[in-house]
Parts: C-alpha cells; structure tokens; sequence
C-alpha cells in the first residue's frame, strides 16, 4: 500500500486538501481523530493525563477538556512534549492499525492526515509527504478571523506546529493553497495524476 503523509499547519487548508483526497475515494486516516478517542475512551491514556497535568484539565463532567488542555501545553512547550510522549504512540498504533486493515482489503493507496507529521517523526511510516503551505501572514490572519483566539494564541499555536516554509523544504509535494479554490485542485489534480502514473510505471516491473 501506498501512504501518502499529509501534512501543513493551522489555517493551511490541510483539512480541505483531506476533503479533495476523500471525494477521489482515496481513505483519509485523521490522527486528530484518534487523539479525540483516546481523550475521549482510552482510560489508560485519560489517567496518565490527570496524572501528569492534574484535576485542572477535566470538565465539569469528568472528562478530558481538550480546550483546557490545549491552553496548557500550547503555552508551554515542556508541557506539549510531555502530552506527546504520553499520547502519540497511540496515535502511530492507530494508524497503523488501520492502515492494516485498508492492506488486508485490498486497498492500494490511503492518506495519513497528521498536523505534526515532521514534529513527531511519523514521516518515516509514510511513502511520500504533502505539505500544504500558504504564506505565514495569510495564514496567521484565516486562524484571527476564524477561531476565537487571541493574537498571542495565534501565534503560540503556529509556533507549536513548526514553520510551514521549513515543512516546505522537506516535502516531496508542494500544495501552495494561498490562491483561488480553483488553483488548489488544479494543483491536487496534477500532483494526484503524476503519482498514479509514476505508480503504473513501478508496478509494470
């Protein structure tokens, strides 16, 4: 099976490049889906969290806030790299158990949707990486205008997922999503159509 690591930062666009690969039929595993399981179910994983973060991080219902917990480690870059140790190896067993059971039915390509893809090293499970990048100004304004955080929030949130020009350098596939919707799958398509014909010409070996 062919893994497609995909990748960005916040206000990139990521998400919608996820939606495009989907609506080729092309399965998308989320790992910010599986991270939302195990805050939500995984009670070895909720317990190493209070553990390490205290009572502070919990609702008024008992589970895990993620809003709390993303104030806390997002101010804090000791705090965030112990959230990773505890949760990540999760995350990497998840999708690799998933991506198992696309193998076992016979699926030739799936797409890992990692935001922190290069910060967790998880660029080593995947055959090739796809980094959607805007420019850092354009990015920074889409995440004031369309979450409810404040500018120094902003910027602790970009700051915690590295910098997208540096992500740049290192992806096999450039998605440049700062122009119109219609340029972006325009470039989707291309970059798609490239690697399912570098795939035949493998396969006829």
């Amino acid at each position: 099976m062919f893994t497609i690591g995909l990748t960005g930062g916040i206000g990139s666009g990521k998400s919608t490049v996820a939606q495009w690969f989907k609506k080729q039929g092309v399965p998308v595993l989320d790992a910010d889906k599986i991270v939302h399981r195990l805050l939500l179910s995984d009670l070895p994983t909720i317990e190493k969290l209070i553990h390490e973060f205290g009572s502070e991080i919990l609702s008024a219902n008992g589970q895990i806030d993620r809003s709390k917990l993303g104030k806390r480690v997002f101010r804090d870059e000791d705090a965030r790299r112990r959230l990773e140790r505890i949760v990540h190896p999760s995350v990497l067993e998840g999708m690799q158990e998933e991506r198992a059971a696309l193998q076992d039915a016979k699926i030739r390509f799936c797409v890992w949707d990692v935001p922190l893809l290069y910060e967790t090293g998880l660029e080593k499970f995947v055959d090739e990486v796809w980094v959607v990048w805007v420019p850092k100004d354009l990015q920074f304004s889409r995440v004031l205008a369309r979450d409810n955080l404040s500018r120094a929030e902003v910027e602790a949130r970009m700051a915690a997922q590295g910098s997208l020009d540096e992500k740049r350098k290192r992806a096999d596939v450039v998605i440049d999503n700062s122009g119109s919707d219609e340029e972006l799958e325009r470039q989707l398509a291309e970059a798609w159509e490239e690697l399912l014909i570098k795939q035949r010409c493998t396969d006829s070996y």
